[in-house]
């Protein structure tokens, strides 16, 4: 009986306390369902799930066909003397034409080539390709400025803001920026170095993105010509499509030796330097300088090589019949007696 009055009283006690409230007001009522729901937090990263990818696939968007992509990064290297500038030469200006390059289609606009190394000879050779081909290239700027990618913005900030006055000025989109030579636009970087080459390819890359062109990098090959591109590796992993081009006694050839989404590894593309006369010196000889012309593609590795004696034909025989592998001291005691006098 005491816990049954006792309940009764509590609850009365409740139901005056509830009724003593004052009544929310229309206002109050407003305010509440007002309240913005919480936002769901922004993911820091960009993502895109496989599922919302759509059913349709679209090709990359090809500059040169078969060759480069638009808005990517390429680098183009060589040994001294192999013909590498007036390969990119002839490449720009026919992306500055909208010409056909080597069978190839391009798509047309505006070239920025930065003539690091030397501006007048970039100046001389393009004079000699409207010389020999009859005609002129009204979309292919030379810049004849220092330029340098590691010291500091300043370079890369003057490259961005340089182009869209050009694209302004020309009421043209820039597709291809050349870059020659990586090394003068490193200037006082260490190319070894990942520490230094990575600054110089942030700012490349952000040249291009911003720009959205492709930018090529002309380059130059190593001591040992066999191992690559000079320097860092890192800067052949950037890129998304690497040529190297050689001068072999068969003929010259660029060869595709990388190539991210175009399926073009392995392409190789043949040419030859056809001598243009361009006037007479003060001396009275005749100044020249070359235009690239079509040809065909050379055998890998040049022809015939290097002829093995024979101690280096026994030495392949035996590494050829051990698959597994074999001791340098085997080797030795293999070939003894039989090839004691050596070559």
């Amino acid at each position: 009986m005491r816990n049954d009055a006792a309940s009764q009283q509590l609850a009365a006690l409740a139901a005056a306390n509830v009724s003593s409230l004052p009544p929310a007001s229309t206002a109050d009522t407003a305010k509440v369902k007002a309240m913005p729901a919480p936002k769901a937090e922004k993911l820091p990263l960009q993502i895109t799930f496989a599922d919302q990818l759509p059913s349709t696939f679209t090709p990359p968007d090809e500059l040169v066909q078969g060759v480069v992509a638009a808005g990517g990064g390429s680098i183009v290297y060589g040994d001294s003397n192999s013909g590498k500038t007036f390969f990119c030469i002839d490449m720009a200006a026919a992306v500055a034409r909208g010409s056909e390059w080597m069978g190839r289609h391009t798509e047309q606009g505006l070239v920025v080539y930065l003539a690091a190394e030397s501006p007048s000879s970039v100046a001389s050779r393009l004079q000699a390709y409207q010389t020999h081909h009859g005609v002129r290239v009204p979309n292919f700027a030379i810049v004849q400025n220092a330029v340098n990618l590691f010291k500091d913005d300043a370079d890369t900030k003057a490259i961005i803001k340089a182009v869209r006055m050009i694209e302004e000025q020309r009421k043209q989109k820039v597709r291809l920026i050349v870059g020659d030579t990586l090394a003068r636009l490193s200037a006082g970087a260490n190319e070894n170095a990942g520490q230094d080459m990575g600054l110089v390819i942030e700012r490349f890359d952000r040249i291009r993105s911003e720009c959205n062109a492709h930018f090529m990098l002309i380059h130059h090959s190593g001591k040992n010509v066999a191992a690559g591109a000079r320097g860092w590796s890192g800067v052949r992993a950037a890129v998304d499509t690497e040529i190297e081009v050689t001068d072999q006694a068969s003929g010259r050839c660029a060869e595709i030796t990388k190539d991210r989404d175009l399926g073009v590894k392995g392409e190789r593309i043949g040419f030859r330097l056809d001598v243009v006369q361009m006037g007479v010196t003060k001396w009275g000889s005749a100044a020249t300088t070359c235009v690239v012309s079509p040809a065909e593609a050379p055998s890998k590795g040049g022809g015939k090589g290097k002829q093995l004696g024979k101690v280096e034909s026994a030495v392949v025989k035996l590494l050829s019949t051990n698959a597994a592998g074999i001791k340098k001291g085997d080797v030795v005691k293999h070939l003894e007696g039989s090839h004691a006098g050596g070559p």
